[in-house]
C-alpha cells in the first residue's frame, strides 16, 4: 500500500501540531515497512518556509517586548517583573532555532523511509492545468500533479490513499473522482488514515 503525504503531515511532525501522534503512527508503518510513504519533493519547501516566517513574525515581537522592557527598567515601580521579561526573551529567541532543528530532522527522516517525487517538466505543465480545472493554489496544484503522475506509474491493483489535512484537496467532488480512477483514496484527517492504514496492514497480514 501506497500513503501520500504532502507538507502538512511534515508541519504535524515538526512542530508536534495536532494529530502528531497519527502522523506518527503512519511514519512508523512506513518504518516498518508495512506501507509505502511517498510525498512531492515540492511538499518540502513550504514547511521551511512556514518556519521561517514565523521566526520573523517571532523577532519582531521580541524586538518590541526587548524596547518595552528597557523602558520598564527605568522605573523603580516595575524592576521586579524585569527578570521575568528577561527570562521569556531568551527562550523566545531559542523557539525560531529549535523548530528549524525538529524540522530538519524531520525532513531527513522522511528522506530515509519515503518517496520523494520530483517536480518534472510535464508535472508543472499538468499543475498549470490543475489551477484553471479545479481552482488550486499553486502550491496545491504542484503538489497535487506529483502525486498524480506518481499514481499514473504505480500498479493500479495496489491500494493507495492520500492522507492530507488540505481540505481543498476535499471539496472537489472531480479531484476525489480522479484519485480514485487510480485505487487511491483522498482521507482529511491523519487519524482515520492511520485506522485505515492499520486495517488495510492487518487484512494484507492475514491474507
Amino acid at each position: 500500500m501506497i500513503v501520500y503525504v504532502e507538507s502538512n503531515f511534515i508541519i504535524r511532525l515538526a512542530l508536534q501540531q495536532e494529530e502528531v501522534v497519527d502522523a506518527e503512527g503512519i511514519l512508523k508503518l512506513a518504518q516498518s515497512g508495512d506501507i509505502k510513504l511517498a510525498f512531492p519533493a515540492f511538499a518540502i519547501s513550504e514547511p521551511f518556509s512556514t518556519i521561517a516566517y514565523r521566526a520573523v513574525e517571532r523577532r519582531r515581537v521580541y524586538d518590541l517586548l526587548s524596547h518595552e522592557a528597557t523602558q520598564l527598567h527605568r522605573s523603580a515601580l516595575h524592576h521586579q517583573i524585569i527578570p521575568t521579561i528577561k527570562s521569556l526573551l531568551a527562550t523566545w529567541v531559542d523557539l525560531g532555532q529549535s523548530e528549524m532543528r525538529s524540522l530538519q530532522s524531520t525532513v531527513q527522516l522522511l528522506l530515509d523511509v519515503g518517496k520523494p517525487i520530483e517536480t518534472t517538466s510535464s508535472i508543472f505543465n499538468q499543475a498549470l492545468a490543475y489551477q484553471i480545472a479545479y481552482g488550486l493554489l499553486p502550491k496545491d496544484s504542484i503538489i497535487y500533479a506529483a502525486i498524480i503522475a506518481d499514481l499514473q506509474r504505480a500498479p493500479h491493483d495496489e491500494l493507495k490513499c492520500f492522507a492530507s489535512s488540505d481540505s481543498d484537496f476535499g471539496i472537489h467532488p472531480a479531484i476525489k473522482s480522479e484519485l480514485q480512477t487510480y485505487n487511491c483514496r483522498y482521507i482529511y484527517k491523519f487519524s482515520q488514515a492511520l485506522q485505515f492504514v492499520k486495517s488495510i496492514a492487518l487484512r494484507d497480514s492475514q491474507a
